[in-house]
């Protein structure tokens, strides 16, 4: 009977830490000639936020996002405004962006929406997310291209 106890205790102990070790996992890997980052969920929330109102093509209304500038996470990498970004997810799609839409618009890499964390099954837990409420040049094909959702890895061409 001890034993049940001991073990129902180091299993409840395990799962209330399993939130914490999600965060603490790499989410986004940033990689360019130089050198390559890792962002965990924690890294990336700790970077000042911008919270964007926005509708797209894969959103029914205008929707809350939150996250760091895309532009604040490559000149932190040392990337600047005429490198070319290939945005991979977690399937491997790959969409091949400009770093000056960065430098021109406010794109952010939401890892919240409505105000939580996104699961994979949600798009997450990293969507790049144009202000296209903002821009309406931005509400086109070419730029739904650059919704990347389940983003693993920017690598710098």
């Amino acid at each position: 009977m001890l034993n049940y106890k001991v073990f129902g205790a180091t299993i409840a102990a395990y799962l209330s830490m399993m939130p914490n070790l999600a965060f603490s996992q790499v989410i986004l890997t940033v990689t360019n000639q130089e050198a390559s980052a890792k962002f965990t969920h924690e890294e990336l929330s700790s970077l000042p936020q911008v919270v964007l109102l926005t509708a797209n093509d894969y959103v029914d209304q205008p929707t809350s996002f939150q996250g760091p500038l895309l532009r604040s996470v490559l000149e932190a990498s040392g990337i600047g405004r005429d490198a070319k970004l290939n945005m991979i997810a977690l399937n491997d799609f790959t969409s091949t962006v400009p770093a000056s839409d960065a430098f021109d618009y406010d794109v952010i890499l939401a890892i919240l929406r409505e105000g939580k964390t996104m699961p994979v099954r949600e798009k997450g837990p990293v969507w790049v997310i144009y202000p296209m409420d903002d821009n309406p040049e931005l509400r086109n094909d070419l730029y739904n291209d650059r919704l990347v959702w389940q983003l693993k890895e920017i690598s710098v061409e």
